[in-house]
């Protein structure tokens, strides 16, 4: 069993991947998009095709939006309900590796990778922003530890678990889980001793089978829109990805090895040691820690070549990563041992870095006072603990005072997390306004939605206001001149307009930063009474 400092660190991490999610407000564009899905599906009924204004190019295949429908019955339209899936896909990912990594290296390992893997930076933004990744990831995870025990202990249990994983999958996202699963199969096929144990998982017969839900909610998509969507899905996320990037998210070969390594730098002073005793196995004893390396290599190495370039198509990666990373931290302790020098240097001129530049950007983010003062804190409390790990750096209890800094670095920062999108709350910020001067049956005509953000309609119909969307400027004017009673979002034109039009005009500006994009969102907002 794990003792009570590794329950209590284990306790933190879920703190950390609950903190604050109901109190910051959805991101604008694919957040926003997925829970707009989901409250469609909720008042329309139809829970095949994803549908809501602004979101044509962020559907996907549909699990992730039943999710989120299902949460919302349970808890509302509100930002907590829309996170409360990936937060639950996020747990059970790391419950996973607790469980299973234990299984095969024992609690110290286990305990490590788990910590490891839940100070990932992505990894933790994950359970906190709704995307459908988190819920990949977890279905990744369930189909690799039943693919690893296969190969060391066959059995139908876990056939069903691989294929059950890959269905779901497939329902969630799409291609990506088979890309995973097939390169990580593929290599233990082609380098462990054992390879024929995954011949009894009879991919000829079950594979096939794991395809039938997603093909079945392909089926009947097509019996709505004789194939209209499945056809852009094969366009947008096939195609376009493989020939070329989209929205411009391209890089270079080798981008995304950079970014794990950002994204563990909490870690950084195991990555490169850890990533070669994974590759290293490929041409010596085939032990687990070159499962693991596969399951890394499986997960990353792929998406290298492909022009399009998005952090989160790696993160099955992440995974075998961690793994390999907390079994590395358990050979030094056992050997009391420490990095080489070179990496330890590394890893704390990097995270000096990140303490200062977080004192130092507390004095350029022009916020809020409170936000400066809590990053000045945060990043000197920081400063402390690395300073308290170097003067332990021999002791034994030097991983137990780094594991703790680092989760409690990432707590205290989506802490103050809602002190920032203060800033950036435009859709909020507007929306607000609106519906505290209008009763529910008034029509709200959205004339003004820069960056075409869906979570400005998902925010303005929280009281179930009828939405209009309308940009142009002739139309506008027509509905006003044929409505009693509306509240009109304009921008800076249309309300000039209005303005030398209408006698009584008069209008309120509202500005603020769209939360994902760089530009400011200014509105117009005229209430017709």
């Amino acid at each position: 069993m794990f003792n009570k400092n590794q329950i209590l660190s284990l306790l933190l991490l879920v703190v950390l991947l609950i903190i604050n999610n109901w109190s910051m407000p959805l991101w604008d564009q694919d957040e926003a998009a997925y829970a707009g899905f989901g409250k469609t599906m909720i008042e329309t009924g139809d829970y095949l095709i994803p549908d809501y204004y602004f979101s044509h190019d962020h559907r996907k295949t549909p699990l992730h939006f039943w999710d989120i429908a299902l949460s919302m019955r349970v808890f509302g339209y509100n930002e907590f309900a829309v996170r409360f899936p990936s937060f639950l896909a996020t747990l059970g990912t790391l419950l996973l590796v607790l469980f299973q990594t234990r299984k095969w290296f024992g609690n110290e390992t286990a305990f490590s990778s788990t910590v490891v893997l839940g100070t990932s930076i992505l990894v933790t933004s994950l359970a906190k922003i709704s995307v459908t990744d988190a819920t990949l990831l977890f279905f990744s995870t369930l189909s690799g530890f039943a693919l690893v025990n296969m190969l060391y202990e066959p059995k139908f249990k876990w056939g069903i678990y691989f294929y059950l994983g890959i269905a779901l999958g497939l329902l969630t996202k799409g291609p990506p889980i088979i890309i995973f699963v097939g390169g990580f199969a593929g290599l233990l096929f082609l380098f462990h001793p054992n390879r024929f144990n995954l011949l009894k998982l009879h991919p000829w017969f079950f594979l096939p089978v794991s395809f039938l839900p997603v093909i079945g909610w392909g089926y009947l998509t097509i019996q709505v829109d004789g194939g209209e969507f499945l056809n852009w899905m094969y366009d947008w996320y096939v195609k376009r990805r493989v020939s070329g990037s989209v929205y411009g998210q391209t890089g270079p070969p080798g981008m995304h090895l950079g970014l794990i390594f950002g994204f563990f730098v909490l870690s950084s002073m195991y990555f490169f040691q850890s990533l070669s005793n994974g590759i290293i196995g490929f041409f010596k004893e085939k032990n687990y820690v070159f499962v693991f390396g596969a399951w890394f290599v499986a997960g990353w190495l792929i998406y290298e070549f492909s022009p399009s370039k998005l952090p989160a198509y790696v993160i099955p990666a992440h995974v075998g990563l961690a793994i390999l990373i907390g079994h590395r931290i358990c050979e030094y302790k056992q050997q009391q041992n420490r990095p080489h020098i070179l990496f330890t240097i590394l890893h704390y001129l990097l995270n000096i870095a990140f303490g200062v530049a977080l004192i130092i950007a507390s004095k350029f983010v022009e916020i809020n006072k409170s936000f400066t003062i809590a990053l000045d804190i945060i990043g000197m409390l920081y400063l402390a603990a690395i300073v308290l790990q170097l003067i332990k750096y021999k002791s034994e209890i030097f991983f137990n005072i780094q594991a703790y800094s680092s989760i409690l670095l990432l707590i205290v920062l989506w802490g103050i997390a809602p002190l920032f999108v203060e800033h950036i709350n435009s859709s909020v910020k507007v929306s607000e306004y609106v519906l505290e001067n209008v009763d529910e049956k008034t029509p709200v005509i959205l004339g003004n939605a820069p960056g075409l953000q869906p979570s400005l309609p998902f925010y303005l119909s929280q009281n179930k206001n009828p939405i209009v969307i309308n940009f142009n400027l002739e139309e506008l004017c027509q509905i006003h001149d044929t409505i009693t009673k509306a509240a009109f979002i304009l921008n800076k034109e249309q309300d000039s307009v209005f303005r030398l039009k209408y006698p009584d005009y008069s209008s309120e500006m509202i500005s603020s930063k769209i939360i994902d994009r760089k530009e400011s969102a200014i509105y117009y907002v005229y209430f017709k009474k």
